[in-house]
């Protein structure tokens, strides 16, 4: 216990002892935007008599939600220039909204902007200064006692301002080339073995391996997943044990925001499993052409949010008959009605959390009737602590419950696993 409060004292120090006079990352403040740069840059009412450093790191958001990230780049007296990262919605930035500054100094910059908090820009962006601050204002107070009429600005890369009908709007926002060029410009893997892990069905041991290709796009975003599995068996009357081997493929696309709230999404997945001569599944798709997901919050589109979706998907198994002495395969087709709720949090820098539940009832295709004996229940949480350089460790848990495999096979339906495994995740 000592020990544990002697780090702790040494971490409150180290804390209070670097950047005293910065702004905290506890801070939240009101800021307005009053300039607009090309390459992302904004100038904010905010400079050194309300603590903004230079290399400070913040988010910024609205009533609506998250809107974007920002590193300062320049400060003075009473404004701070900003390189903009990581825009989620750019249709709710205006000059004449009240936004609030979130310091998140606690946060790694990306890489591949880090060489913004090296360069001096002190002699850039000089066109603009706190001279032009009180003349601002007042241009603004103007415009909106004018019912924000819309004044001539210059275009920028993210940000317009132009009077536009709201189906253009529409158009622009959610179906540009560059914006598709942007997010499908970068990717990154993830790679990751299980040196074990624990079912409570069969008394099961498996180690697993995989890889997952995504995107972090603001409007365009994928996932492609892979994982192999092998199993040691054993069965509980004969205490015979026998090998098992299970493939799973995904793909998943998001069209992200098409309203304020509301996403469209879609994805395939493949399953196959033997289990000493048997099956099951021989094959089994799932097919979700068109889904809608809600985002209930949101604080940081990858990292700190809840959501819920629904995806109805066509679903076809293949697998091997238990009454047949050859192996025999049966099939069955039918709609399965996805209903997905997850939450997503940091609860510090180094360790997050994903949680994921599932509930899809089945209907075959012959009855149109809801078949409340064939529903999947999954229920997954995973703790990620960060190693450091990319590396992280994973504690997962996860609850199965297979009416179908129960009905078929006469065993239990629910399954209850425990998984320890390494992740490496790099960009491409």
């Amino acid at each position: 216990m000592s020990l544990v409060l002697n780090v702790f004292t040494v971490l409150i120090l180290i804390v209070f002892s670097v950047k005293t006079f910065a702004l905290e990352s506890s801070d939240i403040v009101d800021t307005q935007i009053l300039k607009i740069y090309n390459k992302n840059v904004l100038v904010l009412n905010r400079g050194l008599e309300d603590a903004i450093l230079k290399k400070d790191h913040i988010k910024i958001t609205s009533d609506d939600g998250f809107i974007a990230r920002g590193i300062c780049i320049k400060t003075s007296m009473l404004t701070s220039h900003w390189k903009i990262y990581r825009v989620v919605r750019p249709e709710l930035v205006s000059k004449d909204t009240l936004y609030k500054m979130r310091s998140i100094n606690q946060s790694e910059i990306p890489k591949s902007l880090g060489k913004f908090s090296k360069v001096d820009f002190s002699k850039y962006f000089s066109d603009f200064g706190d001279k032009d601050v009180n003349k601002q204002l007042k241009l603004q107070q103007e415009r909106i006692a004018k019912y924000d009429l819309p004044e001539s600005t210059k275009s920028t890369d993210v940000f317009k301002e132009s009077q536009v009908s709201k189906f253009d709007k529409f158009v622009e926002t959610n179906f540009n080339d560059e914006t598709l060029k942007n997010d499908l410009s970068s990717f990154y893997l993830d790679l990751f073995a299980s040196p074990i892990s624990w079912q409570t069905r069969y008394n099961q041991k498996e180690n697993h391996f995989g890889a997952k290709l995504y995107n972090k796009g603001e409007k365009y975003q994928f996932e492609i997943n892979l994982v192999e599995a092998q199993r040691k068996i054993l069965d509980p009357v004969t205490k015979e044990g026998f090998n098992s081997k299970s493939t799973h493929q995904d793909i998943h696309f998001q069209f992200n925001r098409l309203s304020e709230n509301f996403s469209v999404i879609s994805f395939v997945s493949y399953d196959k499993e033997k289990i000493g001569n048997n099956y099951y599944p021989y094959d089994y798709y799932q097919v979700g052409v068109l889904g809608f997901k809600y985002h209930i919050w949101e604080d940081d589109p990858k990292s700190n949010f809840f959501e819920i979706s629904y995806t109805p998907a066509f679903d076809t198994i293949k697998l091997t008959d238990p009454t047949s002495a050859n192996f025999d395969l049966i099939e069955r087709e039918g709609i399965r009605h996805i209903i997905r709720a997850r939450y997503y949090s940091d609860f510090s820098k180094t360790l997050h959390n994903k949680t994921e539940i599932v509930y899809a009832p089945f209907v075959q295709l012959s009855s149109q009737n809801f078949d409340y004996q064939d529903t999947r229940t999954t229920f997954e949480t995973t703790f990620s602590y960060d190693l450091g350089k990319s590396f992280f460790w994973d504690y997962k848990l996860g609850y199965e419950r297979d009416d179908l495999r129960a009905e078929v096979y006469n065993i239990g339906a629910d399954n209850t696993t425990q998984t320890f495994r390494f992740r490496y995740e790099f960009d491409i």
